[in-house]
């Protein structure tokens, strides 16, 4: 596993940390401080940003019993696209999945994320 894949799955296990403030400093190590993330319904900015998404969506999947998983990661420079899935944790298929485009900085931390949902759990 490269290490660029190594954060994309710490990424995506803060999605489900119930501490908060372990997602905070997971955040700080794998965020640039000026890092962006976009959806199709908001942008988020800096690192604080970064906390609100992630925190937006463990409290809306977690209490309901639901994971996150990374189901593939293709790397290519500082680009990196992977998709991930929302599934629930006491079994069964996923009910949400969705591709992230990150650009990696010089640094090696992620500086640009965009979402895009490729199955809403209404699909």
């Amino acid at each position: 596993m490269s290490g660029i894949e190594e954060i994309v799955e710490k990424y995506v296990a803060t999605w489900a940390e119930p501490d908060a403030e372990i997602r905070r400093k997971t955040i700080a190590e794998l965020w640039a401080i000026d890092c962006v993330y976009s959806n199709t319904a908001t942008v988020f900015r800096g690192r604080e940003g970064i906390e609100e998404a992630v925190t937006e969506a463990y409290d809306h999947f977690v209490p309901q019993g639901f994971g996150f998983r990374v189901a593939k990661i293709d790397v290519t420079q500082e680009v990196v696209r992977y998709q991930w899935e929302v599934f629930p944790v006491a079994g069964g298929e996923a009910t949400m999945k969705g591709t992230q485009v990150v650009i990696i900085d010089a640094d090696g931390r992620m500086a640009r994320d965009h979402q895009f949902v490729d199955m809403a759990p209404s699909d």
